[in-house]
C-alpha cells in the first residue's frame, strides 16, 4: 500500500502495491511482522472499543473515524506517507504521530462540517448520516484505486491539489449520489426517522449500501489478482481505458454475487453485507496491509492472486467470528437480525470504523513501529 517512490498517478500496478523490503531481524520478516502487529491492533482496537458505550461506540465514535478514513486513504495510498515532505523526513515514531494528529484534525473538522450541514444537527449521528458517510469512504476506494484520481489526475500532479480534490470529490460527489440513490422509507417507522433527511433516491438504503460494500470487496480482491487478466501491457498504456474494464468487470461480478446472495440464497442484504462483503474486505486487508503484498510473490499471477485471495478468505472467515463472539462482552446485549440489526451493525464498525483505521495506522503511518526499526 505504501510505494515510497511513486505516486498514484504514475504508471503503477495499483496504489496499493509496494515494494518488497528485506529486514534482517526475524520479528520484522513477512508474515511473522504483519501477524504480530495484527494480533497488536486487534487488541488495541477491542480495547477501544470496550471503553465505550454500544451506543455511543455505533453512532459518535462510528461517525468521526470513518469521516477520518478518506484523510487514510489520501495520506497512504495517494501521498504514499511520503507528503508534506517534512513530514516524510521525520523518524518513528514522530511521523507516525504527526500522521495521526492530521488525519483526526482534519476528520473533526469535516465531522462537524457534516455534522451541521447534512445531518442538520441531529444527534447522535443517525443511519442517514452514517451511510453517508460510509458511502463516501466506499467512493473514495473507487476514486483512488480504480480511477486513480482521474480527471483530477489528467490536470495535475501537485499532492496537494490531488489530495485537497479527492477529499472534495469524496465528500461532494458522494453526498449527490447519494442523495440519488438512497431510499429510507422502509425505516418510516424507525425512532431516527426524520423525512427532511430521507432523501427519497431509488433504491432501498440497505441494499444500495450492501451493493457498495460489495463492490469494494471485489475491488480488493481484484488488487490481490492485479486486476488479472484485465491488467495486460496494452490495456496499461491506456489508463482510461483499463479503468473502465476494470469498472465493468468489478461491476458484472458484484451484482453476480449480489443476485445469488441476496437472490438465490435469499440472504438478507445487511447480514450478506456484514457476514459477507465486509468480512471479504477485511480479510484482503491482511496480505495487503499487513503482509504488505509479500506473500507468494515468486508466483505468477493469477496463481499469486488466487493464493492471497485464499488467505484473505480465511482471514475473512475467523477474524470476523472473534469480533462476533466479544461483541456482547464489550458492549453488552446486542439483538441479531431485523429490524435493527445491533449486533451486526456492532460488527461492521468494529471491523471498518475501528480495526480497519487502526491497520493503517500501524502498517502505512508507523511503518510497522516498533517491531521494525529504521
Amino acid at each position: 500500500m505504501n510505494n515510497k517512490n511513486n505516486s498514484v498517478t504514475q504508471d503503477n500496478p495499483t496504489p496499493l502495491r509496494q515494494p518488497s523490503r528485506v529486514a534482517l531481524a526475524p520479528l520484522a520478516r513477512q508474515p511473522v511482522l504483519g501477524s504480530l502487529m495484527l494480533l497488536v491492533v486487534m487488541a488495541l482496537s477491542l480495547l477501544i472499543i470496550g471503553g465505550f458505550k454500544g451506543d455511543f461506540f455505533a453512532s459518535w465514535v462510528t461517525f468521526v473515524v470513518v469521516v477520518g478514513v478518506p484523510v487514510e486513504i489520501v495520506l497512504s495510498m495517494l501521498w504514499r506517507s511520503q507528503y508534506p515532505g517534512w513530514v516524510a523526513a521525520l523518524p518513528q515514531p514522530a511521523k507516525g504521530l504527526v500522521m495521526l494528529v492530521l488525519t483526526l484534525a482534519v476528520a473533526c473538522a469535516v465531522s462537524a462540517v457534516i455534522f451541521y450541514t447534512q445531518a442538520q444537527q441531529v444527534g447522535p449521528p443517525t443511519p442517514f448520516t452514517l451511510m453517508y458517510v460510509i458511502f463516501c469512504v466506499l467512493l473514495t476506494f473507487w476514486f483512488v484505486i480504480v480511477w486513480r484520481c482521474w480527471p483530477l489526475s489528467s490536470f495535475t500532479e501537485n499532492p496537494a491539489i490531488l489530495g485537497i480534490g479527492t477529499l472534495l470529490v469524496a465528500y461532494g460527489l458522494g453526498y449527490l449520489l447519494f442523495c440519488v440513490l438512497f431510499d429510507f422509507s422502509a425505516m418510516a417507522e424507525a425512532p431516527f426517522y426524520l423525512a427532511s433527511l430521507d432523501p427519497h433516491g431509488l433504491f432501498a438504503a440497505f441494499e444500495i449500501l450492501a451493493f457498495a460494500v460489495t463492490s469494494v470487496s471485489v475491488v480488493f480482491s481484484g488488487v490481490l489478482l492485479d486486476f488479472w487478466p484485465l491488467n495486460t501491457a496494452t490495456l496499461a498504456r491506456k489508463p482510461r481505458l483499463l479503468a473502465v474494464a476494470i469498472t465493468v468487470q468489478t461491476m458484472a461480478v458484484t451484482a453476480l454475487l449480489y443476485w445469488l446472495g441476496t437472490r438465490v440464497l435469499g440472504i438478507e442484504p445487511v447480514k450478506f453485507m456484514v457476514h459477507g462483503a465486509i468480512a471479504l474486505l477485511f480479510g484482503a486487508l491482511v496480505p495487503l496491509l499487513m503482509f504488505e503484498d509479500q506473500l507468494f510473490e515468486h508466483r505468477t499471477q493469477p496463481v499469486r492472486g488466487l493464493l492471497q485471495l485464499g488467505i484473505a478468505c480465511l482471514a475473512g472467515a475467523v477474524l470476523p467470528r472473534l469480533y462476533w463472539a466479544l461483541g456482547p462482552l464489550l458492549s453488552g446485549p446486542m439483538s441479531e437480525g431485523a429490524p435493527t440489526y445491533t449486533h451486526e451493525l456492532w460488527l461492521a464498525s468494529a471491523l471498518l470504523a475501528m480495526t480497519f483505521p487502526l491497520l493503517v495506522v500501524s502498517s502505512q503511518y508507523f511503518d510497522f513501529w516498533p517491531l521494525r526499526k529504521a
